[in-house]
């Protein structure tokens, strides 16, 4: 695909569903890159815009965090004042067993394949990390797997064209 195609509608629209998908929880990077590659789609166009819609959203909630860590708070507390305790889920147990492990670089660099890298980074968060450490390790992370997802999933596909053929 050269760029020239990059203006036609269609694809215009597949460009913004990869950055939109990739900024939503749960469908990241290890999802939107691979399909975006899959449908046909520039690899280098759908990286770049797999990485920025995924860390534009994870930026958004490393600074919405008091916000909603308040509003959480406010939820979990009854009207006497109490809060209600929870029993944490799988995912949350295993979130803070990575955290004890290996600190905010195991978290952040797990994040997007074990976690999400937005649970990753409101664990991270939660658990007493600065804003600022938090979105340079996520970025870095994010960089890191966004490369090799990438050609992971380019090289895997065009090795695997010979049987569609």
């Amino acid at each position: 695909m050269d760029i020239g195609t990059l203006y036609t509608s269609t694809d215009l629209i597949a460009y913004a569903f990869t950055f939109l998908l990739a900024a939503t929880p749960w469908l990241e990077i290890p999802v939107v890159i691979p399909a975006g590659i899959a449908m046909g789609l520039n690899p280098s166009i759908v990286s770049f815009l797999a990485f920025t819609g995924n860390l534009a959203a994870v930026f958004l909630l490393v600074f919405a965090h008091q916000s909603l860590h308040n509003f959480w708070k406010k939820f979990k507390t009854s009207s006497d004042g109490v809060e209600n305790p929870s029993t944490p889920s799988g995912r949350r147990k295993r979130a803070f067993r990575l955290w004890h492990r290996y600190g905010l670089p195991g978290v952040a660099i797990m994040g997007p394949l074990v976690l999400g890298t937005h649970f990753a980074a409101l664990i991270a968060l939660s658990l007493g990390s600065k804003k600022y450490p938090v979105m340079l390790w996520m970025t870095f992370s994010l960089l890191l797997w966004t490369v090799i997802i990438a050609v992971v999933s380019y090289y895997g596909i065009e090795n695997l064209k010979w049987v569609l053929v």
